[in-house]
């Protein structure tokens, strides 16, 4: 599977690709760092996330951030959750499902720390009532491209607070999960 390039400039360690037809053809006429002219694409990988704002048809971001200047996926849990309506054990120990849906996709994430530029950046990339997600789901062992949203529950612990420039501030153990619609 291809997407547009995620990013307007070519990055070590991506490889880019043109179209023609049906038919993708490695790239290699570039130099790191330049512009990328011209429609290029790039092969989707298992270990990545990628995200845009619902309904666009823009490329897609690599998510969520860098670290040390490589596109990095944090440690994260996938799974398929059911969805009940008014579940409850009866009193002979029964339990009773209104199932509402199942097998409803849930990304939850837990990164170690992230600067207060990176947190930020987060909430703005996220901040969309819905996003186009586009990875890897185990359960159906494919790509498939799911309409989630960010859940309002974030938490994190402030490491350092520096008080002239909050981009600086540290946070530690940032934990925060993409749910299906």
């Amino acid at each position: 599977m291809y997407i547009l390039a995620t990013t307007s400039k070519y990055e070590a360690g991506t490889q880019y690709y043109t179209k023609s037809g049906d038919t993708y053809t490695l790239f290699t006429n570039y130099s790191v760092g330049d512009d990328i002219t011209g429609t290029k694409y790039e092969a989707v990988k298992h270990d990545r996330l990628y995200i845009r704002k619902y309904g666009v048809t823009t490329a897609y971001k690599q998510f969520p951030y860098k670290i040390a200047g490589i596109n990095t996926l944090p440690e994260h849990d996938g799974g398929a959750n059911d969805v009940d309506l008014d579940a409850y054990t009866n009193t002979k120990g029964k339990t009773i499902r209104n199932r509402v849906r199942h097998d409803v996709a849930t990304l939850d994430f837990k990164v170690p720390t992230m600067t207060g530029k990176e947190l930020h950046n987060f909430f703005n990339e996220t901040k969309y009532e819905w996003l186009d997600c586009l990875f890897f789901y185990e359960s159906e062992w494919e790509f498939v491209s799911k309409k989630m949203y960010r859940s309002g529950t974030v938490s994190y612990h402030i490491y350092y607070v520096n008080d002239a420039n909050p981009d600086k501030n540290i946070y530690t153990d940032v934990s925060f999960q993409f749910i299906e619609q």
